[in-house]
């Protein structure tokens, strides 16, 4: 993997290889835990079953082919907002020169200004069920003064560009649920990053596990990636400007693996530890759970002797397994939530009780 923090490279990448892909990720959580969302722009959806299907053809499909957006937004850990919708190419246009794109009537727009790093998701959508989403969420953070360099010129492989560390967010959203009518607008902290790859994800690694936590003291964000031929852990406390790396842990293991319905197995426990100074990771709640993919409203404690820092917090953490992703078995679960717009709707989807229930 290459790792980098580099906002004018936050762009569309130039290269659109078979198999290849790109997202813009966001989340955050509300100042009082009740709010949280991810929100994920891609192009070349590595979850479509269309690309895939292609893939597996050998038809050297090209990603520019496969634009998308997934939306979750989730009240008390308990999904309020679903959606994931692909669409066709002439709906979407991605800018190579400035982090500006535009998804349907999605819009995402990212700006260096007045010193800070501003980004703006402009979201308006009405689903097959009837339920709608429209509003903004802003991030606003310091520059991060580029954490990482790009020492890695290679090609192939997964490039990570952490962005946005930390960022303040605010959310002004409205939503239409079956009819009724709810405002969401909260303050919080949140998280932007970018990441490319110019081949499949399951020719790059197993298995990842990924997420990121707001202390009070600085920021955790980590990555635990099992290669094909290695174990690639990482995992930093950033300060809250985004400018300093304070520590870097070299010592991570997981715990207390389980099976899931699907047969994924997975850890719900991570720790991480450098020194005296020790964070362990908890997944706590499952936010979404499905056969190669699975989100958790996460909670974390952070110890560190020397400053006599002990503090706790929640964050999102992910996982995923991306060879699953090509097992025509689960494809017929892929269809039930991803909606491809020009085709029309599963009847899943035009459901006002099942859709943001599907797994």
């Amino acid at each position: 993997m290459k790792i980098i923090s580099d906002f004018s490279k936050d762009i569309r990448q130039p290269r659109h290889t078979p198999g290849g892909y790109q997202w813009w990720y966001f989340d955050g959580v509300s100042l009082d835990d009740r709010f949280s969302f991810v929100v994920i722009l891609y192009e070349g959806n590595p979850f479509s079953t269309r690309y895939n299907g292609a893939l597996v053809a050998d038809i050297n499909p090209s990603p520019v082919d496969y634009p998308a957006i997934s939306i979750s937004i989730y009240d008390q850990g308990k999904p309020i907002y679903y959606s994931f919708t692909e669409f066709d190419k002439e709906e979407c246009h991605f800018h190579e020169e400035k982090p500006h794109l535009k998804i349907g009537d999605h819009k995402m727009k990212g700006e260096f200004k007045d010193g800070q790093l501003q980004y703006e998701l402009q979201l308006d959508e009405q689903l097959p069920n009837g339920d709608q989403l429209n509003g903004t969420i802003m991030f606003i953070s310091e520059e991060n003064g580029k954490l990482f360099t790009d020492r890695d010129k290679t090609s192939m492989g997964h490039t990570w560009n952490l962005v946005q560390p930390r960022a303040d967010i605010s959310a002004d959203l409205r939503l239409d649920i079956k009819g009724e009518q709810k405002s969401i607008i909260f303050k919080g902290q949140g998280y932007h990053d970018q990441n490319a790859g110019n081949e499949p994800m399951r020719n790059e690694f197993d298995d990842w596990y990924w997420g990121r936590f707001h202390f009070d003291y600085a920021t955790l964000v980590y990555y635990v990636m099992n290669r094909k031929d290695e174990q690639q852990h990482r995992a930093w406390l950033i300060n809250n400007q985004n400018t300093e790396i304070l520590k870097t842990f070299e010592e991570v293991e997981t715990a207390d693996e389980g099976i899931t319905l699907f047969g994924l197995k997975t850890a719900r426990k991570l720790g991480f530890r450098s020194g005296d100074v020790e964070i362990r990771v908890q997944q706590s709640q499952l936010l979404d759970n499905g056969p190669f993919y699975q989100r958790y409203k996460s909670d974390a404690f952070l110890k560190i002797p020397d400053h006599q820092v002990i503090e706790s917090t929640k964050g999102i953490t992910e996982y995923i397994r991306p060879d699953r992703i090509y097992s025509k078995l689960f494809w017929p679960f892929v269809n039930m939530r991803i909606w491809f717009k020009p085709e029309g709707s599963h009847w899943v989807q035009r459901s006002k009780q099942l859709y943001r229930w599907t797994w």
